[in-house]
């Protein structure tokens, strides 16, 4: 899923507030409708929250309830830092070589470099760069190919994972797909 720029928009807007400060609306034809729409669809994607009705109670003034009111989520956040990081991305030299267990695409590796540069420069909030460098530092180039091999921890992988599922919502692409189908049977992803 790539996100549109309507998306963008909204959720640029939501980000353009404290993150505990909901921001409410009413269901009004035309653009409040329509934001409200966006919003549930950017909430599905955990790129913000929907608050339920205890929350839209306690923000109702003078008896006025909104119908609705979102607040962005850090995940949202550093998906914003992310778009901007790949408007002027960074490259990065090849990592060292190391012991196999996934196959991650150049393109991938180009997009992971990035994302660790940015990380470790504190722009790009919600990406551990410990494990990311760990995981880069750990890989090694398939001769003939772009592709390099890597045996991530699991901590690892979900950064990995969380990388490159940003950049599927940044760009068009197929991000990380490839990536999932060669997770160990059972594999879950650590919770932050």
């Amino acid at each position: 899923m790539t996100l549109r720029q309507d998306e963008w928009a909204v959720l640029e807007d939501l980000a353009g507030h404290d993150v505990d400060n909901w921001i409410a609306g009413t269901q009004l034809p035309g653009k409040q409708s329509r934001a409200r729409s966006i919003t549930r669809g950017l909430a599905e994607h955990g790129l913000c929250e929907l608050a339920g009705d205890d929350v839209l109670d306690a923000l109702a003034t003078d008896s006025a309830r909104s119908n609705w009111a979102a607040r962005i989520t850090q995940f949202g956040r550093t998906a914003l830092a992310f778009r901007a990081l790949q408007a002027k991305p960074e490259p990065q030299p090849e990592p060292a070589p190391g012991p196999t267990r996934i196959q991650v695409r150049g393109t991938s590796m180009d997009t992971l470099q990035t994302a660790l540069a940015a990380a470790e420069a504190g722009t790009l909030p919600g990406i551990n760069a410990a494990a990311l460098r760990n995981a880069l530092a750990g890989s090694r180039p398939v001769p003939g190919s772009r592709q390099h091999t890597m045996n991530p921890t699991d901590s690892e992988l979900a950064t990995i994972h969380t990388v490159l599922h940003l950049e599927s919502l940044a760009r068009d692409a197929t991000g990380y797909h490839h990536l999932m189908r060669q997770l160990p049977f059972g594999f879950t992803f650590p919770k932050a």
